[in-house]
């Protein structure tokens, strides 16, 4: 594929001298969006434009075989937001899975635990609100990679690229008639939800530039395990805190399918974003999940299972697994309800009996619950 007024990028990983490779990306094009002539003027000030980009990754060693691509791009405005996503691979019958990130989009073609070859080249597209008073958009491109070649001692390497910054001028008079801007979907009654907590393992001994990183890691992490699990992520509400993340999951989750799917996508995501990474830079997580009724407050959410979540997860015999453990990077408590809900009478993805009972003990705080942990092996 050739690539017109491209910018190259060298394919690096921190474990290598030498680059992996290099990517071609092609300078982000906009066209116009037909709209609906009958729905008038946005009432937040957004119109609809469809922005395409090219790229091709070149491996130095041609023996080595391209197993994932994600091409990441990240908006300068966070008022950007996205109305839909799709792409195409050089070989049309090759999967590309688009999603939402939290300033941006993502487009992964192949597994990064995997080990099919897959198309080196593909096209990219974004249909994008982006408020009216702009006439270009700005942002930076970048792309990570998974290569596989027998004869390395691994077998496997994770690279990327820095990231390439863009500006795409919007072609003329492409804000008139737009569409109705998307509404938040989220249903913040009261209601029985889902419960996820998280928290970095000895966030602590980071430096700030450490923790900047460490914390988009997280953010990064969560994303990707709630996406694995089909969780829309408009429909979900976040609580973050720094070393830490509390979400509330949507109302009318199939748990039997989702919780499995939540920690298999913590344990994916986590072993691409560990793959290159030093032992004080590799992340580490505690995990809770927990059920129970919710009702949103003036300032979060409130209801017994958002205290007893945190007590899960902040407990004894969660903590002493990771430190009896140094080369695990993730533990899961899931609380006694969810365990004999889901996992033990489901029959489903996850062994019951890989689970182990503790029990989580604050008598300062006149709390005491069973929980049951689980330690996914990366």
């Amino acid at each position: 594929m050739t690539l017109s007024g491209s910018r190259v990028a060298q394919l690096r990983t921190p474990s290598r001298k030498r680059a992996l490779g290099q990517v071609r990306l092609s300078s982000p094009t906009a066209h116009p969006v037909r709209h609906d002539e009958s729905t008038g003027e946005p009432s937040d000030g957004l119109g609809l434009v469809e922005i395409r980009q090219r790229y091709t990754v070149e491996l130095t060693d041609h023996r080595a075989r391209l197993a994932a691509s994600y091409l990441i791009a990240e908006f300068s405005d966070p008022r950007v937001r996205i109305h839909e996503l799709s792409g195409v691979a050089a070989e049309p019958t090759t999967e590309m899975v688009v999603s939402e990130l939290p300033e941006g989009c993502g487009w992964l073609t192949g597994d990064p635990l995997g080990v099919a070859a897959v198309p080196s080249a593909g096209e990219v597209r974004a249909i994008l609100w982006v408020p009216l008073d702009h006439a270009e958009l700005t942002g930076a491109s970048r792309l990570d990679s998974t290569l596989l070649r027998p004869a390395w001692h691994r077998r496997r390497l994770h690279g990327g690229t820095g990231p390439v910054p863009f500006s795409v001028s919007l072609p003329r008079g492409w804000a008139r008639r737009p569409l109705a801007p998307p509404q938040p979907v989220s249903d913040r009654k009261p209601a029985v939800r889902l419960c996820m907590a998280a928290d970095t393992v000895s966030y602590s001994r980071y430096t700030v530039s450490e923790a900047t990183r460490s914390q988009e890691r997280l953010v990064e992490v969560l994303a990707r395990a709630r996406r694995a699990a089909g969780i829309p992520e408009q429909d979900v509400d976040l609580q973050p805190s720094g070393d830490g993340q509390f979400a509330i999951l949507p109302i009318g989750l199939d748990e039997t399918v989702v919780i499995p799917r939540l920690v298999e996508g913590v344990r994916t995501a986590l072993a691409t974003v560990n793959a290159d990474l030093s032992d004080r830079a590799r992340l580490r997580l505690r995990v809770a999940l927990h059920r129970g009724h919710v009702a949103p407050g003036a300032n979060g959410w409130v209801g017994a299972v958002t205290v007893a979540v945190h007590r899960l997860l902040d407990c004894a015999p969660l903590r002493s697994r990771l430190a009896r453990d140094p080369s695990t990077d993730f533990a899961l408590i899931v609380s006694d309800v969810l365990f004999n809900d889901v996992i033990a009478a489901s029959g489903g993805e996850l062994d019951p009996a890989g689970f182990e009972p503790v029990d989580a003990i604050f008598p300062e705080k006149g709390f005491a619950e069973r929980g049951w942990v689980h330690t996914p092996r990366l």
